[in-house]
């Protein structure tokens, strides 16, 4: 009796295989991304210079060689995380794998609330509930404020986000103490999140404007330029490599992440040579970059669809 018990809860009936909604929701939104670049790509073209076809690959050493560099970083971030993996007692490499590993489990043990238990983490432990409050209404009223003065769209979110800041450095320390490289994890999906933000309207702003780039530069326009690109991108690629050595062997999104990073790296180190060192070659079509319409090597999409596609799947 027991034992077909055992076998009753093991049936296909008794199990269902865990499909998480994180995964629905990023299959959802990768599509609506495709579908965002493919109808620029054939409905939108870019009106800025392009290089002539020759000229394109006068930077092309510049090219190898920011990819040489990206892939020998990379090989001593999995190199590191392998070594650290092995030197792991068997028992902890065993949990840590359970963890990670798509599971089954028993119908019903699970809910739509489970969707939002990661986000517990962004629940306030230090700041109080009033002071809070206070600082959204600070923040309401200075931009609020900066809308009557009629200051430019980014003055207006700086205005809104400013009183935040102190929160946000408070709360990130305690984070920080109580998570550990959880925190930073998170710190860096929402730092990226906004950040694709910044792109998502950089890409409405040229369907808005038919295809002209210099009225393209998304809300924080006045940050639009190659120096700021390189230290944000190099940054999240850096952070992404110190999470994978912690996390590498149990998240495999997180290695999509990596990889598409470490690509937008390279053309973030190439653009940022051309710009500094050939800023004629740059302006009149080099800031396509190496993947972009008309760069080194090329694609059907131009610079802000391409960059575009590199930020969502990071």
């Amino acid at each position: 009796m027991q034992a077909a018990r055992l076998v009753d809860r093991a049936s296909p009936s008794g199990l269902r295989v865990h499909v998480s909604g994180r995964i629905v929701l990023f299959i959802t939104l990768m599509v609506a991304a495709g579908i965002l670049l493919a109808a620029g790509a054939m409905l939108v073209p870019i009106r800025a210079p392009l290089l002539p076809a020759p000229e394109r690959f006068r930077y092309l050493w510049v090219a190898v060689a920011a990819s040489l560099a990206v892939i020998a970083v990379d090989a001593a971030w999995i190199t590191a995380m392998v070594i650290r993996w092995r030197r792991q007692p068997q028992a902890p490499r065993a949990a840590m794998s359970a963890a990670g590993a798509v599971h089954i489990e028993d119908a019903g043990s699970r809910g739509p609330r489970a969707w939002l238990a990661p986000l517990a983490v962004l629940r306030p432990e230090l700041v109080p509930a009033r002071l809070i409050a206070i600082t959204g209404a600070t923040a309401l009223g200075m931009v609020i404020g900066a809308t009557m003065l009629g200051l430019p769209a980014w003055a207006i979110v700086s205005a809104g986000l400013l009183p935040w800041v102190p929160l946000m450095f408070v709360e990130g320390i305690r984070k920080y103490q109580h998570y550990g490289m959880y925190a930073l994890f998170g710190a860096i999906a929402l730092l990226q999140a906004g950040h694709l933000g910044e792109h998502t309207v950089q890409v409405i702003q040229v369907f808005v404007f038919n295809g002209d780039l210099s009225r393209a530069h998304g809300v924080f326009g006045q940050l639009d330029f190659e120096t700021v690109h390189f230290l944000w991108d190099g940054l999240v690629w850096i952070g992404l490599g110190a999470l994978l050595l912690r996390f590498g062997t149990t998240n495999r999104w997180l290695w999509v992440a990596f990889i598409a990073a470490s690509f937008h790296e390279v053309e973030h180190l190439y653009l940022m040579f051309v710009y500094k060192a050939n800023i004629d070659f740059y302006v009149n079509g080099g800031f396509e970059g190496v993947m972009g319409f008309g760069g080194v090597v090329g694609s059907p999409f131009f610079r802000p669809y391409m960059h575009f596609a590199y930020n969502a799947c990071v």
